[in-house]
């Protein structure tokens, strides 16, 4: 994920969702340290499907017992 990229998601999820950098690096499982550097370097491919799912409200996967 490019940081053009992930800025644009922040960017996103700010202005739709009125969520701070802090709240975006919880639902990620980050700390607030790592959204500055993958803003500034961009991200792993997995961030950037992560950033999908969470754009899109998806709950985290979960198995279920038959």
């Amino acid at each position: 994920m490019t940081p053009a990229a992930f800025a644009a998601w922040l960017a996103f999820m700010r202005s739709t969702r009125k969520w701070s950098g802090a709240k975006c690096a919880v639902a990620l499982g980050v700390h607030g340290n790592q959204i500055k550097r993958w803003r500034d370097n961009g991200a792993p491919p997995y961030v950037g499907l992560a950033c999908s799912a969470i754009a899109q409200g998806l709950p985290p996967w979960e198995t279920s017992q038959p």
